[in-house]
């Protein structure tokens, strides 16, 4: 080294130095920084000892993870699988949107039909078409109504299934291969699964929220269809009172563009149209009138059928008027008159198409019973009606149209006044209505206020109390028909089957109360389609369930004549079905004497349970609150305390006599010196037969605070006496002999305690003998006693011995 820094010049020589020294420096530092890792070797080694055993643990902790992953990603499997397979069965079973598809198309073009016309201000619709069209959109509305809720409905199921595909789909899980090779195959199954089912839901979430697009804005063109119309409808209601064409004195055939003929011809077309339509959107209702109209038939074939085969046909079927007849024809007119009334409403060419049909039936049906003179004038008024129904539906005024309606209204009106004055014989073999002349009058003044409108130029007033005039007298004889119909089926059915139900009806009395209630609800259902006709009943109802429903206050009480209404209701209800249960567990109509029975007691029970839960039913039903009753029961219990206490002890009394039952229907008993045998045991009183026909009201509390006796309380036994004298020159003991005889002779008189005969008293030419015996049932006594008495004397007669 020394030599080579020799031979280097000076310059080269100071830098090799230089980095001599520097390299030294170097090393020295590398060889402190050894020495001092050196010294904290054992602390390195035991953190690098402890991180290995850390990671030891978690590659062993690792492994038992994935052990027990297994049978976790097994059951999650499984349950994707069920779920996808449950989408799976959902979307096979979809929505059966193709109906619903072409029904809204149909709709669109209708509610663009009803639109274009409503627009229109060429021909505008009149009343009748604009009450054909909120019906017909009615209609439309509750399709649309059930459209929406099954498309919600479905969307909310879709939106669940959804769901649960999602769940599926981005579970990372299923794509991680190092969990376990064996579950790979299904778990990459599962995912693929869920991915095709997602592009279902998509496909079907966007084809059903199309669908509920186009239902919903044409729910909205509805309602606005259906605002356009109330209001034209207001417009019309208000302007028809006053002049709406020239009047009948000033008008010419140049005011119209069209003829009668084309406005028949394009109305019935129309019509025709609306009925089609009206019927595929009603089958459902029209299916109850039909299986009603199948049960009516069975009933009347079947009865008419057993009454044909009984002996004594001829003077049941003598009773009966229409049904006799033809059960078909008398089922149609039902249906047809009373079947309409389900409906809330109707198109009136279908009404009209219901009455033309009932028309023809009722013509047939009376056609039986008419005279000459009914004929005619049957005939008459079924041309009237057609005249005016063809012109209720007429949608154009026409020429001809006016001077139909000015000369039908004159002919019905002279036909009316001709029928109260005349007093015309209609009806043969079948009584006239009492309500003959106020039918008569009521079209009268009807038909006078049509004549008058059409006169004044108002046309659409006109036809409506025209049509009205004529169908409500129509319809008056159809109610009237209906009625007999009804009496005679319910009559027939209680001559065919003698059960109790029926020997009810017939104690009320067919041929007055059941008539009775017939004519109420014919006389509401006649006044109901007078208010039809005149198309007032929407608003008519509108205020009669404002005016009941209204909430009125009296004091702190707030209380609705709809409330009251129904509490009156329902104790009516409680109170027939009452009187139903009393007949039926009453045995005073059963001919032959009264025997003794439990069922007046269980009776009293029942009607005190069906007044206690119908009051209750009523006070819950009403909105009574209950503190209001508790106030008016101490309110009542004040009164009872001062003036109603014999009401209250004869009330409880008889629910004591229910209970403990010292006297039953049957029973013969004697009170204050009247006897008799109890015929019904009433909630406030009981009644009492004497024998002689009459009835003896006693008050509860009576029986039980008086002396009361009963002489069948175990048994109908009764001891009988007879007395008798013989005198005394004739044999004692062949006469005594001789009545024992008798008395074993007769089967009636019972041998336990045995028949006895002794002497009673020696009188002053004659020994008087008294006969003692039992009879089983002293209803019996008087008979028993007469037969015992005629045997005595035959057989003394026969034995020469003299009674004194």
């Amino acid at each position: 080294m020394a030599k080579i820094l020799a031979l280097m010049p000076v310059t080269y020589r100071l830098k090799a130095i230089f980095a001599c020294l520097f390299f030294s420096f170097c090393f020295c530092l590398a060889n402190a920084q050894v020495k001092k890792r050196v010294k904290h070797r054992p602390k390195v080694d035991s953190a690098i000892l402890e991180l290995n055993s850390r990671i030891s643990d978690s590659i062993l902790n690792e492994k038992e993870i994935k052990d027990t992953t297994v049978p976790n990603m097994v059951n999650k499997v499984e349950t994707y699988s069920f779920s996808l397979n449950r989408a799976e069965n959902f979307f096979e079973r979809r929505l059966d949107t193709t109906g619903m598809f072409q029904g809204i198309s149909k709709m669109e073009r209708a509610l663009n039909y009803f639109h274009n016309k409503l627009e229109r201000n060429d021909n505008p619709l009149n009343l009748r078409n604009l009450n054909t069209a909120s019906v017909l959109l009615s209609e439309s509305r509750e399709t649309i109504t059930d459209w929406q809720k099954s498309l919600d409905f479905y969307i909310d199921q879709l939106n669940g299934i959804h769901q649960r595909i999602r769940t599926v789909k981005h579970d990372s899980s299923l794509l991680n291969d190092s969990l376990n090779q064996i579950l790979h195959g299904e778990m990459s199954s599962v995912y693929e699964r869920s991915l095709s089912l997602d592009s279902v839901y998509h496909t079907a979430a966007i084809k059903v929220n199309t669908l509920r697009n186009r239902v919903s804005i044409n729910f909205l063109l509805l309602k606005d269809l259906q605002t356009t119309i109330i209001e034209r409808q207001q417009a019309i209601g208000q302007a028809m009172w006053k002049q709406e064409e020239s009047p009948f004195l000033a008008f010419c055939s140049t005011d119209y563009d069209v003829t009668i003929w084309d406005v028949i011809k394009d109305s019935l077309g129309r019509s025709l149209r609306v009925i089609k339509i009206f019927m595929a959107t009603t089958w459902d209702t029209r299916t109850i009138n039909i299986i009603i109209w199948i049960l009516l038939l069975i009933w009347f074939l079947v009865t008419r059928h057993v009454v044909r085969k009984k002996p004594d046909n001829e003077s049941i079927l003598r009773n009966l008027t229409f049904l006799k007849k033809s059960a078909i024809l008398s089922s149609l007119l039902l249906l047809f008159t009373y079947g309409s009334l389900v409906y809330v409403s109707a198109p009136a060419a279908y009404v009209h198409l219901n009455e033309f049909i009932r028309l023809i039936l009722l013509s047939i049906l009376l056609s039986f019973y008419l005279t000459r003179a009914g004929k005619i004038i049957l005939y008459c008024v079924a041309v009237l009606w057609l005249v005016f129904a063809i012109d209720d539906l007429l949608v154009d005024s026409a020429y001809g149209e006016r001077w139909g309606l000015m000369l039908g209204g004159l002919f019905l009106l002279g036909l009316c006044i001709w029928m109260l004055m005349k007093r015309t014989i209609i009806f043969k073999n079948l009584e006239d209505s009492k309500a003959r002349k106020w039918v008569l009058f009521i079209t009268l003044s009807q038909i006078i206020v049509s004549i008058v409108c059409n006169l004044t130029g108002r046309v659409t007033l006109s036809k409506l109390f025209a049509f009205s005039a004529i169908d409500s007298l129509v319809l008056a004889v159809t109610l009237k028909i209906c009625c007999s119909i009804l009496v005679d089926a319910v009559y027939t059915q209680s001559e065919v089957f003698h059960n109790r139900f029926f020997a009810f009806l017939n104690f009320v009395d067919l041929k007055n109360k059941l008539r009775g209630v017939l004519w109420i609800v014919a006389i509401f259902v006649w006044i109901l389609a007078i208010l039809k006709n005149l198309t007032l009943y929407d608003r008519f109802s509108g205020m009669v369930i404002y005016f009941i429903n209204k909430p009125r206050t009296i004091g702190s009480i707030n209380f609705s004549y709809a409330s009251g209404l129904l509490f009156i209701l329902i104790i009516w209800i409680s109170s027939v079905l009452s009187q139903f249960v009393n007949f039926f567990f009453d045995e005073s109509h059963n001919p032959g004497p009264q025997k003794k029975t439990k069922l007046g007691s269980i009776a009293l029970i029942v009607r005190i349970s069906i007044w206690t839960a119908g009051f209750l039913i009523a006070v819950a039903a009403a909105g009574i609150p209950l503190d209001k009753i508790s106030i008016l029961i101490g309110a009542l219990g004040v009164g009872i305390g001062f003036g109603l206490q014999n009401l209250v002890n004869n009330l409880v009394s008889g629910i004591i006599i229910a209970f403990e039952r010292p006297i039953q229907i049957g029973d013969t008993i004697e009170i204050s010196g009247k006897t008799g045998t109890v015929q019904e045991i009433g909630v406030r009183s009981s009644q009492i037969s004497n024998g002689e026909g009459a009835n003896i009201i006693v008050p509860n509390g009576d029986l039980l605070s008086q002396q009361l006796i009963n002489w069948t309380m175990h048994n109908r036994n009764k001891r009988v006496k007879i007395s008798f004298s013989v005198p005394y020159q004739s044999d004692f003991r062949k006469a005594r002999d001789l009545v024992l005889e008798e008395l074993n002779k007769n089967q009636k008189i019972m041998r336990d305690p045995k028949p006895a005969v002794t002497v009673d008293t020696f009188a002053n030419n004659a020994v008087n003998f008294e006969v003692k015996f039992w009879v089983p049932d002293m209803s019996e006594v008087g008979t028993i006693r007469n037969e015992l008495m005629m045997d005595i004397i035959s057989s003394f007669s026969k034995n020469t011995i003299v009674m004194a």
